[in-house]
Formats: C-alpha cells, structure tokens, sequence
C-alpha cells in the first residue's frame, strides 16, 4: 500500500497489484512461495483473497492476476455463501462507483490529477495523518482503509475464534466524515473503532462531498443512464463529472463533457451546468442529500 501511494506520488497515477498474489503456492523457484498449497479451497486463501479484492475495487486499475489456481468468482463459493456475496458485493460497488472513477481518470488525462492519494496530499496541516500508511484518499471523496490481517482464517483454514472484526480509523481532522455503508456521521480528528465484517472494508465520505453515482449492471453497456448526485452534508462541496465516448482517442480531439457540480450546504441544494459536447451528457440526474 504504501508503495502504491509514494509510486503514485512521484506523478504515475495508475498503480495497481495482482489481486490475490501472483503465486499462490510453492513452486521450485525462489520467488515462487506462496503459502497456501490448497489455494482457492483454503479459507484462510479465500479471506486473503477478499480482503484484497476489497481494496483493489478502490485503485485506479482493478484486476484480478495470477498463477496456481483461478480467480473468477464462483471458485470461491456460490451465492448466499459469505466469500463469494462478499466479492460480488465490491464488484457491484466498482460498477456504482463508476461515473466518479471515471471522472478521476478524466482529471487525470485534463489536469495531471492523481486518483490514489497519500493523507498528506489533502490534509498537509494535520500532523496525525502525515505518516498513516494503511488508509489513503481515492480520489478527492472517499477515505479507504483495507484490512491487511487475517480475521477469520488462518493459511490452512485454521479458524481465529478470537480476533476482533474491526480495525482502527483514524478520521483526519478538519472536516466531518460518514460511513459509506450506512451515512453515519463522525467528527475528524479521532480515531474510532470501524467494524471490518468479511463483507467490507471501512470507507468513509468527506463532508461536502458529491459522489456520482450509477446502478451497477452486468457490464458497461448493461448500465442505466440515470445518474444519482449524492451530496454529504456538512460543507460546501464541488465535483466535475466527466463523459465521453467510453472507448477511443475522440476526447483527445475535444470529444468530450464536462459536468460543473456544486452543492450548497446552507440551501441544501445541489446545481450544475454542462460544457462542451452536451451530447456525451447521458441520462438523468437524481439527487440525494446524506446528513
């Protein structure tokens, strides 16, 4: 993680990792020592495997990647059972969290803008989180904080009866903070307790933040249109959604929108106005205010 920050920092904006290791297993060379000889059938293997998969759904490139045993889904159980809902589940929030993904690739290509950010990026006066490595922004809006220890299962399916499900936040000061699983609101500058469960990891939305939003479909070109402006009470805030095409060089050439969006935390109201090619501008906008 901290490699990927300070990688990010040096102006390469997108990083990413193999999702669940390269090697799994061990293999005759050096280098090929992984440590779960039953790979996908370990649970100790599939809790590591979420857990990243977890974090991978917040990097700017999210991919599944490697040797010794499959990586789809299925291989991990079946529907209704807690390893194959919990990466279903980041799947889906990739999908949702898409239209402010892309926004941030945008920003990356028309400002050199950088997608994973170390604390000290957005919060140089808070001395607390200048040296925190295990939680960084994606993005100006969302705090991500993985789970990097195993809390149900050991290497070899060994159960940890006694492991607390939980880790420890800490909320940068200066501004208001809310779970992204339930819109409960903390106060920065603290440290809590959040629940890490199997199904997710902590996350946390920055007041006067506006996250767009779309319906998570099977693929790309299975998505509606409709795009739902979540805006986090508590400051004024603003986001610049970007559209195009969705795949080609046209944007290099202008073919391309840009969405002006502000959220008034006094009125409670959130406005926009689109600039350049209007007809990239796809779908309707619903707004839902959190706090």
């Amino acid at each position: 993680m901290a490699a990927g920050l300070h990688f990010c920092a040096s102006g390469l904006p997108y990083w990413t990792l193999d999702i669940g290791a390269f090697f799994v297993k061990k293999g005759e060379p050096w280098f090929w020592n992984g440590d779960y000889e039953e790979g996908c059938a370990d649970p100790g293997y599939r809790e590591l495997y979420v857990r990243w998969f977890q974090y991978g759904a917040f990097l700017p490139i999210f991919r599944s990647h490697g040797t010794d045993c499959r990586r789809e889904p299925w291989n991990f159980g079946k529907k209704g059972e807690p390893f194959y809902d919990a990466i279903l589940a980041s799947i889906h929030l990739r999908y949702r969290l898409l239209p402010y993904i892309y926004s941030l690739a945008g920003q990356v290509w028309r400002e050199d803008g950088t997608m994973m950010r170390l604390l000290a990026f957005d919060f140089p006066q808070d001395e607390r989180a200048l040296n925190i490595a295990d939680e960084y922004m994606f993005g100006p809006s969302l705090l991500v904080c993985p789970v990097t220890q195993p809390m149900y299962y050991e290497a070899g399916g060994a159960v940890l009866d006694k492991t607390e499900k939980s880790r420890e936040v800490y909320l940068p000061a200066g501004t208001s903070w809310y779970d992204l699983r339930n819109g409960k609101k903390y106060e920065g500058g603290q440290t809590i307790t959040a629940a890490a469960d199997l199904d997710s990891i902590p996350v946390f939305v920055k007041a006067g933040s506006i996250l767009p939003l779309a319906k998570p479909g099977s693929s790309t070109a299975d998505m509606q249109e409709e795009i739902l402006l979540q805006a986090y009470a508590g400051a004024d805030g603003s986001f610049t959604l970007y559209e195009d095409a969705g795949d080609g060089y046209g944007y290099e050439k202008g073919a391309y929108c840009v969405t002006q969006i502000t959220y008034c935390d006094k009125e409670r109201k959130v406005e926009w106005k689109t600039e350049g090619r209007t007809e990239f501008r796809r779908g309707e906008f619903r707004v839902e205010i959190v706090g």
